[in-house]
């Protein structure tokens, strides 16, 4: 297989997995730490706005982990102000979590710096190129929307 003009799936998952860090490196971590905000509490809420308001042991399923950890995580964002835990109003064993305007503004400003980031990385590709790129990552979020 020529690799200059052929690829496959593996080789393009593979050299996206080894881009990934190079661009959060350094960002991210900044990001958090100017907040008092750790890695695990920052994938929580970006789990609570994909759902919107959601379920407890929804989250923690989504997310893999057991309730206790959750818990744990739900109770430090919302003692910092990011999100708002209630009970439903039909059952009030079942706990409710959504984003408050703080934690909205968070998403909203690791967004921006995620943007400008993403701008300093794509900046050696030509209008060709860039194009290209774009067209492809329209393709992947409508796939993964239509997919969830």
């Amino acid at each position: 297989m020529n690799k200059k003009y052929s690829f496959s799936l593996k080789d393009v998952s593979l050299t996206l997995a080894e881009l990934m860090p190079n661009i959060m490196r350094g960002v991210q971590l900044d990001f958090f730490a100017r907040r008092s905000m750790t890695q695990p509490q920052f994938m929580m809420m970006v789990a609570i706005h994909s759902y919107g308001q959601c379920r407890m042991t929804n989250l923690a399923g989504g997310m893999k982990i057991k309730m206790p950890t959750a818990t744990g995580l739900a109770d430090r964002l919302a003692s910092a102000g990011y999100v708002r835990r209630f009970n439903e109003p039909d059952d009030r064993r079942v706990v409710l979590l959504e984003l408050t305007p703080k934690g909205r503004k968070f998403i909203i400003e690791f967004k921006k710096m995620m943007r400008r980031r993403w701008e300093e990385v794509l900046e050696p590709l030509d209008a060709r190129e860039l194009s290209a790129f774009y067209r492809a990552i329209i393709k992947l979020t409508d796939h993964l929307r239509a997919s969830s």
